[in-house]
């Protein structure tokens, strides 16, 4: 509302925001003090002291913190995935190696960008279905992975089997880790951090032992 109509509007009516908070606004504290605490530690006062607001307020929008909690982590998984999902796109025509630096640095980039959700998202803590909620991200972005790699050992000769899943896995739990190892490290460039992790993923897939790959794919399938 303009300034005309705050001036209309009548006397006694005017209220703060934070009187009438979104269900945005209040996620958007949640994540915060949840990436500061963790989700053992933070409690539904601090959140609404971090929204302005009050627990009631809290209580009403979300019920308990278990389920605001589930909400919090749904908005930002749905994020992730969203951001994770137009790089890959993006890349889908590239040569190999600049596939892994756009799917290694679309981790750091959002780690970098988005720091609290980033920690809130790979947070250890998370049980019941906040961890399924994270699993089923992990889940999606290993899949795309796994993918490329498929096509990778294809192009190389090598009928892939569990080995690419398991490639997938490794990959993305590593480049997971060390991303969020970096926002822990402050002097540490997460740009310099994010092609380090490119060329350690480049230098194991270029030097893949075929006949362990083979090892693997048989008993993944007998």
């Amino acid at each position: 509302m303009g300034e005309e109509g705050a001036r209309n509007r009548p006397r006694g009516s005017r209220r703060s925001s934070a009187a009438r908070p979104t269900d945005e606004h209040l996620l958007d504290a949640a994540r915060a003090v949840f990436a500061e605490r963790g989700f053992q530690q933070a409690t539904m006062e601090a959140i609404a002291k971090r929204a302005g607001s009050t627990k009631p307020t809290l209580y009403a929008h979300f019920g308990d913190k278990d389920a605001l909690y589930r909400a919090a982590i749904s908005r930002e998984a749905a994020a992730l995935r969203q951001w994770v999902t137009t790089a890959y796109q993006a890349a889908a025509t590239l040569p190999l190696d600049q596939q892994v630096h756009v799917y290694v640095m679309a981790l750091f980039n959002y780690a970098t960008a988005h720091p609290d959700s980033f920690r809130m998202l790979f947070d250890s803590q998370a049980t019941g279905d906040a961890s399924l909620i994270r699993r089923g991200l992990v889940d999606t972005i290993t899949e795309r992975v796994a993918q490329q790699i498929r096509r990778y050992l294809t192009d190389h000769d090598h009928r892939p089997g569990p080995s690419a899943e398991l490639l997938a896995a490794m990959m993305v739990g590593i480049v997971g880790k060390a991303a969020e190892f970096t926002l822990r490290i402050d002097h540490l460039d997460p740009l310099a951090a994010g092609e380090f992790a490119t060329r350690f993923i480049m230098a194991a897939l270029n030097n893949l032992d075929p006949a362990l790959l083979d090892t693997i794919d048989r008993s993944g399938t007998s």
